[in-house]
């Protein structure tokens, strides 16, 4: 009678566990074992039923990523699996600690698209990530990997790179930039003039419209429990909307459809729970056919999403222009334990927001007021995993500052490199600068608005490097004063014969109208081709 008891209520039990177990359908798949070696790929589990007319999915990792991004913390691989989808996922040039352009990733990629969609016998649909996006793009235009594609997804690629990138080679960044490594190949080629010139190429091709491209992109960077999005959203704000590393308008594609642009961060739109159910209808089968149609870039009502794309390439006197908007205070360098940076605030300004970032986690971060006031900031360290990957976030913010100089002091137990980014908000005074480049001279225009110009004075520095980020020329630094509300600039250039990148980094100093103090810099880069064609970036 007891056996017959204890039988009885071990099935109840088992089936009280029942209902607690997930069903087969919502089951997490096993993890791929993708090697840590450029090119290594491996499939992820395949779903019990194989649909044919499903394509295989291979995602794509972008700036100093790797293949675990999608399945480590990310549901976006139970997503697929649970959607009856094959996947697959790759290691780029990336894991070896060495991020590379999209030419030596996108040839490494090719043959390797190639081979998994051999090996499965049917076209890839490719998911792609930051840049991730632009190595899928040279992969199947430049090297060839169209036929084995029928369409690629990307989410908030850099299409038109990202200012972050033109940050890390200014003159103020390099101090930090060389101590963490982060002025590497990968980062170089997403500044916004080699982009610019990247995008010249491809259209060019004729290649280029073989694949269908969609688009997603994010705008929330507010609020993110990453300081690197929280920094870089400020940073990128002055540009226009944008997750934390890239704004929206770079994420538009050229002859792409718009997805959905939405409220996400750089990592959360790569994210199966926030954004698989959105582009799970632009999939398509086998044969390329979408189950619903994307958003026509013409129907979206904003002059960011254009039909036709006209490139920022020199004219037939072979010059080229861009412009920068000031609305952000950047200073850098080395320090042995202590550093300390004087921010100046204007009248009127509504907030300005900080971050000290620097190569070892700071001890103690002060703000004194030109009154004297000491506000003893909370540090809270936090790691960069993007452009300034292998530095720390230190955060702080000022509302309703009052106008005078500020002191911003840092102490670290270690010596190391500093870089401290200020972007203000609510003020009226601008300075404006725009550059050109013509037979090896760079040609400078600087403009000012609500700026006494008796009184302000600009100093700038012209970085020289090739298209790999190295240093090919001692950089050129010069200052003078504004003798009027615009003056203009010719700067001799090194003549390298080879493809280069001009970083100018300037800073303007002096007071406004109302005889307050102003400070502020200005970052642009200017790309130049073997032929001697230039390229830049408008904001």
């Amino acid at each position: 009678m007891k056996w017959k008891q204890k039988l009885l209520a071990s099935a109840l039990t088992a089936s009280m566990l029942l209902p607690m177990l997930p069903s087969q359908a919502h089951m997490a798949p096993a993890t791929p074992a993708v090697a840590d070696v450029p090119g290594a790929w491996a499939a992820g589990q395949s779903p019990a039923q194989i649909d044919p007319n499903k394509p295989v999915l291979l995602f794509v990792h972008g700036l100093t990523s790797q293949a675990k991004v999608w399945y480590n913390e990310n549901d976006m691989y139970d997503y697929a699996y649970n959607n009856g989808y094959q996947t697959a996922f790759i290691n780029m040039y990336d894991i070896s600690g060495t991020p590379e352009d999209m030419w030596k990733d996108g040839e490494l990629l090719a043959a390797k698209i190639k081979e998994i969609s051999q090996k499965y016998g049917k076209k890839l649909v490719i998911i792609a990530h930051s840049k991730g996006g632009v190595d899928t793009q040279s992969a199947l235009v430049r090297y060839n990997a169209y036929p084995y594609v029928s369409r690629v997804i990307t989410l908030s690629s850099p299409h038109h790179g990202s200012q972050l990138a033109d940050l890390a080679y200014s003159s103020w960044a390099g101090w930090l930039a060389d101590l963490i490594g982060s002025q590497s190949p990968g980062t170089s080629s997403l500044q916004t003039s080699y982009m610019e010139y990247f995008r010249s190429e491809m259209a060019k091709d004729a290649d280029v419209n073989k694949v269908p491209f969609y688009t997603m992109s994010g705008d929330q960077w507010s609020g993110s429990s990453k300081a690197s999005y929280t920094f870089g959203g400020a940073y990128l704000s002055v540009f226009g909307s944008n997750d934390g590393v890239v704004t929206t308008d770079s994420a538009v594609l050229p002859g792409s459809q718009l997805i959905q642009k939405g409220p996400w961060n750089h990592a959360t739109v790569r994210t199966g729970s926030y954004t698989f159910n959105l582009f799970k209808p632009y999939i398509g089968t086998v044969s390329g056919a979408a189950s619903t149609p994307a958003l026509s870039t013409s129907s979206v009502t904003s002059s960011v999403y254009e039909d036709v794309y006209q490139p920022h390439v020199s004219t037939d006197d072979n010059t080229d222009s861009s412009s920068a908007n000031g609305h952000y205070y950047v200073r850098g360098g080395n320090y042995n334990g202590t550093a300390t940076e004087t921010l100046t605030v204007e009248d009127n300004v509504q907030s300005v927001t900080l971050d000290w970032i620097s190569s070892q986690p700071v001890t103690s971060l002060e703000l004194i007021s030109p009154t004297g006031d000491v506000q003893q900031v909370q540090v809270n360290a936090q790691p960069d995993d993007e452009i300034f990957k292998g530095a720390y976030h230190q955060l702080a913010q000022l509302n309703t500052p009052i106008a005078g100089d500020w002191q911003v002091k840092a102490i670290s137990r270690t010596s190391g490199a500093y870089l401290m980014t200020a972007v203000f908000t609510g003020s009226n005074n601008q300075a404006s600068l725009n550059s050109s480049l013509s037979a090896n001279t760079l040609n400078m225009n600087v403009q000012t608005e609500g700026l006494d110009h008796e009184q302000t004075s600009i100093s700038y520095t012209v970085d020289y490097y090739d298209v790999h980020g190295k240093r090919i020329a001692a950089p050129t630094e010069q200052q003078r004063s504004l003798t009027s509300d615009a003056i203009q600039e010719r700067i001799p250039t090194p003549t390298s014969g080879k493809p280069s990148n001009y970083v100018i980094t300037s800073d303007i100093e002096g007071k406004t109208d109302t005889g307050a103090p102003y400070k502020r810099t200005l970052i642009q880069s200017v790309y130049v081709d073997a032929n001697g064609t230039t390229y830049s970036h408008q904001d």
